[in-house]
């Protein structure tokens, strides 16, 4: 027997015996029946060139096989395999070269899959001519089948059409289908998402069985576009990029926007400083709006936008506090794919509220076996540990001028109320009074109200652990079900998920509870209604509070001596004083930290519905009617307290917000499709949609309690606060598209979409945008070489425009806390427009799409530019006119860049397989047209986001160091000193940098071998700046590492001094360290404060064992699977303090490019096991 080929996993049934035995006639039929059944499709397009004079057909065979995927069969006793031939072939089929070969040997042959078995022609059934004659060809033939994955699973829910009509089905859970198609020579095209398509010729076979391959890009061949539309992926004429389930949770991070980092190129995601349930900023090729909130894309959930906005909680006193914005609170386990459509012409149908591209996420379904439940349980444990912390110096302690006492930490010691580590050398033997040093009558040093008596001197060690002390080890604990059914009459699937986390800071969690109910309902055969509702109920204790202020933890820390020992810190109350009086370090500036996050929380407890309900009808044949109703909608409620002897509130404080939003959005669509001449096809659709949004909000406060430890407003000491804002949005719209596709080898797509928006004025709330774009298969069109597999060609130009924010038009009142019994209304201090014009952006992109050496190396790449004018904005007026600000259209930004996804596959075998990705990309926003103003995005501790003509949109502008500015002069570009030796800074605003990054890469690998698979990821950052306030306060406070320098000494600031106009002489002046570094890192100077954001992370590495079908065939299981997963194991930066992935929160506003006191990132562990039956 000659080149027998294991079937392998791709086979229901496999051969049990030794392949090097010779296999007698019926053997070779019972593989004939048994195996997957043949597949021309690769017959059919296999070319190879050939140029064999007097060979065996052994050798042509042999050199065949080299060539392609194809393995030849055969009995070395029925076949002459050492007959002589000659054979000449340029770029033909094979199959064209196989017949010729054995025309005149009586050789038959038989398909299993990309496998030909050669036999005598009596040995493989077949139809005689007799009975050819007798079949009609236009008499309804039906054909049964399977669809398979390369592993033998089966494919629940693919798509399975009668080429070149609109007659088809889906298989069931088992992978069955069932079809009547026109005759036995029709042609079938499978499809399944994360799966390549294929076509199969049935040539009169009633049966087949059929082996669908993962697509080698790693994207899906048929994809969710916009309005929850399948389509064909090589049909779209602009970039989108798609991420399976697997992809999403098997990062096991329980905000999926954090799970998905590096995995697409274009799509940047910046966490918040907050940890856990925190929020994150999205944004897909860069920012293009001088909002800076108004970047983010669009999150659709089963064809249905949900809210993703950040509803700030600070003000009255009291910092940031991040609650999360709402795709965190998604859960990852329950989605199926995500699909990422990178610009306007992707996401044009869904409008104004798309221009920034759109998320379109699909849940799993109720794909069961039929009749059957299916369970699927999951479990996994997360540990979380601190990956970052500032770099600090360990070798003085608190105190000014090195000197320290303690006596009451208020200032009555030596430097005692003195927050700075200037202080005495740390390690040498002193004995000093401290905080926690003991008195005679047992207490404690800082416990000074309850007790007078002496305090013992202590060692005045250094604690270089004790802002490492603090912090815990986070665990995520997350168990989730998911049953689902599938029937005749439709399926079923429910799942749900119990969170449960506790923060790297002590006392901080979240818990969250997710239930998921998605059903499909098939009340006829023409009628199919879908449902899909989720609820989710997330409640926490305490989330931390952020930024910069007494009641952040790493505000703290910024401040806190290098010899305090924090673990004197955690029995926080003065003896006999408890609820009343904290014990601390320092009773000038600061509150003791275990006090700070165990006595004044700040409590979350939210309930969330969002979903849909659609109803699908099937006019006929190529009518189609569907109409949805989705909504969004949640309550919140959060409240701070704060205890009595609290810095900021030292008689208590107790606040209450209500958070309310509603979202619904009801659409139809009306669709027509025809194929004419089997080349030619229609869609022609039309549609409609109408957006309601309402939020309320209302802050209510009591400032100062009366008794300790209760809050409630019954026990407000003073009159209580109250704060009120309404605002409601609509949108209609009415859009239509119409594609044109000919031979599957052209396809044009136009759309059209009108919009009339409630927060415009009247004669401009109407606004139209068009696109089109273009999709053509070079590598179907043209000849191409051999080693070509797929090439692409697209283009699209689309126009979006966009609205504002409600009561923009016209001045509005809000409430405020009462006079007395006299209600106090204030007028918004923003001078409205009553002529405002809808933002438009123009937008084309180009790009390619090619394949190579069988799909084992895979390009995609975009070129995009675009220009938004008539931007919306609010510039500075004067004071004098009472009003702060006015609202104006100006502003053009132009937004470009270009972005690939190189796929790589370097080894594909049985056993083994190893897949390599490569996202790149590189955005640049420019400001074009400003008017003749500069205009400020946000403003945080004097870092300035600004815009200026000629500019960036991502522009960090602040003061610096005034710098030798004669280019002839010697010492050009040097630091200015004054005559005391400190360096001066400008007084005008410099360009310091942009925190957009020069490029983003991100390398994913995986490989598989058997049943165990590997993974990990790199994600790379190059360029940008960040401003850190960490970096400010840690050198004026003495607490980093480069303070160390000049402690002795002194400093020389490398400098010149200006002896008279245009005349330097190098600077010899000696400053004493703390003056130098106080003056040198004031607060506003940005120069001083900024550093390179580069970074490279390791992402992500996952290790993963699944049992073998071997073993699983005797167990009640379907699937397990163990797994371990790594996150941010590892970061290199030149950065010693913090991760420069991070944003600065303000309210509602993520800020890029500005670090306030941030967190500690953190690097977690995962072990997670799946199981299902």
């Amino acid at each position: 027997m000659k080149n027998l080929i294991k079937p392998g996993r791709k086979s229901r049934f496999r051969l049990q015996y030794d392949l090097k035995m010779k296999l007698t006639t019926s053997l070779l039929l019972v593989v004939s029946l048994f195996q997957i059944h043949a597949n021309e499709t690769y017959g059919q397009k296999a070319k190879v060139t050939l140029n064999l004079e007097n060979v065996s057909i052994e050798s042509v065979l042999n050199r065949i096989e080299s060539l392609t995927e194809f393995k030849f069969m055969y009995n070395d006793k029925e076949v002459d395999y050492k007959k002589i031939v000659s054979v000449k072939a340029n770029k033909e089929l094979v199959t064209k070269i196989r017949d010729r070969m054995f025309s005149n040997m009586d050789i038959a042959y038989q398909v299993l899959d990309k496998q030909i078995v050669l036999k005598p022609e009596k040995n493989i059934p077949s139809t005689s001519k007799e009975e050819e004659k007798k079949v009609d060809l236009n008499q309804p033939f039906k054909v049964n089948g399977t669809i398979l994955d390369s592993d033998g699973s089966p494919l629940p829910g693919a798509n399975v059409l009668e080429k070149g009509t609109t007659n088809g089905t889906q298989s069931d859970f088992d992978g069955n289908f069932s079809l009547d198609v026109n005759g036995p020579n029709a042609s079938l095209v499978v499809s399944y998402i994360g799966f390549t398509n294929k076509e199969i010729a049935l040539n009169g076979q009633t049966n087949v069985s059929i082996t669908l391959e993962e697509s080698a890009t790693g994207l899906s061949e048929v994809v969710v576009t916009a309005l929850g539309i399948k389509r064909e992926k090589k049909s779209l004429g602009y970039a989108s990029q798609e991420l399976d389930g697997d992809q999403v949770s098997g990062a096991r991070e329980p905000n999926l926007l954090n799970g998905i980092s590096g995995k697409v190129a274009g799509l940047q995601i910046t966490n918040s400083p907050s940890g856990l349930g925190g929020s994150a900023r999205v944004s897909i090729r860069g920012d293009a709006s001088l909002n800076i909130n108004g970047n983010s894309p669009l999150f659709i959930v089963d064809g249905t936008p949900i809210s993703n906005e950040i509803v700030g909680s600070s003000g009255s006193g009291t910092q940031d506090v991040d609650y999360g914005n709402g795709a965190s609170e998604i859960n990852p386990e329950n989605i199926e794919s995500i699909n990422v459509l990178k610009g306007p012409a992707a996401a044009a149908l869904y409008g104004a509220r798309a221009a920034n591209g759109a998320i379109i996420i699909t849940t799993k379904k109720g794909n069961s076996k039929k009749g059957q439940l299916g369970v699927s349980v999951n479990s996994g444990i997360t540990m979380e540990s601190v990956l970052l912390l500032p770099d600090w110096q360990n070798e003085y302690g608190q105190g000014n001028n090195q000197q320290f006492a303690f006596v009451d930490g208020s200032g009555s010691g030596i430097a005692d109320g003195v927050d700075e580590s200037w202080g005495p050398r740390l390690d040498t033997g002193l004995m000093i009074p401290q905080f926690d040093s003991p008195r005679a009558d047992g207490t404690r040093g800082g416990d000074y109200l309850v007790s007078d008596s002496p305090i013992t001197p202590t060692p005045w060690v250094s604690m270089p652990d004790n802002t490492m002390d603090f912090f815990n080890t986070g665990y995520t604990k997350t168990n989730s079900i998911a049953i689902s059914k599938s029937g005749d009459l439709g399926n079923i699937r429910f799942s749900y998920q119990n969170l449960d986390q506790e923060g790297i800071v002590p006392n901080t969690d979240l818990r969250r509870n997710t239930f998921n109910l998605n059903t499909g309902l098939n009340l006829t055969d023409k009628l199919t209604i879908n449902t899909n509702v989720n609820y989710v109920k997330s409640d926490s204790d305490n989330r931390p509070s952020l930024s910069y202020g007494t009641e952040s933890i790493m505000y703290l820390f910024i401040w806190y001596g290098r010899q305090l020992n924090t673990n004197s810190m955690r029995d926080y109350w003065m003896p006999g004083r408890e609820d009343l009086q904290q014990f601390n370090y320092n009773y000038n500036y600061h509150d003791n930290p275990f006090f700070n996050v165990y006595e004044n929380t700040n409590s979350q407890n939210k309930d969330r519905v969002y979903g849909n309900i659609s109803a699908n009808y099937e006019i006929n044949d190529n009518w189609n009617l569907m109409v949805r109703t989705g909504r969004d909608f949640y309550r919140d409620l959060r409240t701070k307290k704060r205890a009595f002897s609290t810095q900021r509130f030292p008689l208590g404080y107790y606040r209450e917000d209500n958070v309310f939003f509603e979202e619904s959005n009801t659409d139809f669509l009306l669709s027509y499709d025809k194929t004419f001449n089997e080349k030619w096809n229609l869609n022609i659709s039309a549609g409609g949609n109408q957006f309601r949004q309402k939020q309320e909000y209302t802050q209510t406060v009591a400032p100062q309690l009366i008794n300790p430890g209760v809050y409630s407003f019954n026990n407000t000491r003073r009159p209580l606060e109250v704060y009120t804002n309404n605002e409601q949005k609509r949108i209609n719209s009415l859009y239509g598209f119409a594609r044109f596709a000919y031979d599957n080898l052209l396809f044009l797509d136009v759309t059209g979409r009108n919009d009339w928006s409630s927060t415009l004025p009247t004669d401009n709330n109407s606004y139209f945008y068009p696109s089109v774009t273009l999709s053509a298969i070079a590598s179907d069109m043209f000849k191409m070489p051999d080693f070509v597999s797929f090439a692409k060609l697209r283009a699209a130009y689309a126009e979006v425009g966009n609205d504002t924010d409600p009561y923009k038009l016209s001045s509005f009142f809000t409430n405020e806390t009462p006079f007395g019994d006299n209600p106090i209304l204030t007028e918004s201090s923003l001078i409205p427009n009553a002529n405002l014009k809808p933002e438009i952006t123009s937008s084309y992109e180009i790009g390619a799409d090619i394949r190579l050496f069988q799909s084992r190396l895979n390009l995609d790449a975009t070129y995009y530019d675009g220009r938004t004018k008539n931007q919306i904005i609010p510039i500075s007026t004067d004071i004098s006119s009472g009003y702060t600000s006015k609202l104006i259209n100006a502003g053009e930004v132009r937004n470009y860049g270009f972005e690939a996804m190189l796929n790589v596959v370097p080894v594909r075998t049985e056993n083994f397989s190893w897949n390599a990705m490569f996202n790149y990309s590189r955005n640049r926003s420019e400001v074009t047209d400003l008017g003749g103003i500069d205009y400020t995005l946000t403003e945080r501790n004097s870092v300035f986001i600004q815009a200026r003509e000629g500019g960036s949109i991502s522009a960090i502008y602040g003061r610096g160091f005034q710098r030798v500015e004669d280019e002839n002069s010697e010492y050009y570009g040097q630091m200015i000193v004054n005559n005391s030796g400190i360096p001066i800074r400008t007084d005008d605003l410099v360009y310091q940098g942009d925190y957009a990054p020069d490029y983003t890469l991100g390398i994913l690998n995986s490989f598989k071998y058997k049943s165990v698979d590997f993974g990990f990821m790199f994600d790379i950052r190059q360029g940008g700046i960040v401003v850190s306030r960490t970096k400010t306060i840690g050198s004026t406070s003495g607490q980093l590492k480069e303070t160390l320098e000049g402690r002795e000494t002194g400093i020389v600031a490398e400098g010149v001094l200006e002896t008279s106009p245009g005349v330097y002489t190098p600077n010899t002046i000696n400053v004493d360290v703390r003056t130098y570094n106080n003056r040198y890192y004031e607060r506003d100077n940005v120069e001083a404060a900024k550093y390179d954001a580069s970074y490279t992370k390791l992402r992500e590495v996952t290790l993963g064992y699944s049992l073998s079908n071997k073993i699983i065939d005797k167990l009640p299981i379907s699937k397990a699977r163990l797994s371990l997963t790594g996150r941010n194991l590892a970061l290199w930066t030149d950065n010693p303090h913090f991760d420069p992935e991070t944003v600065s929160v303000a309210g509602g506003t993520l800020q890029p490019g500005i670090e306030n006191m941030s967190y500690p990132s953190t690097r977690t562990y995962t072990l997670n096991l799946q199981i299902d039956f």
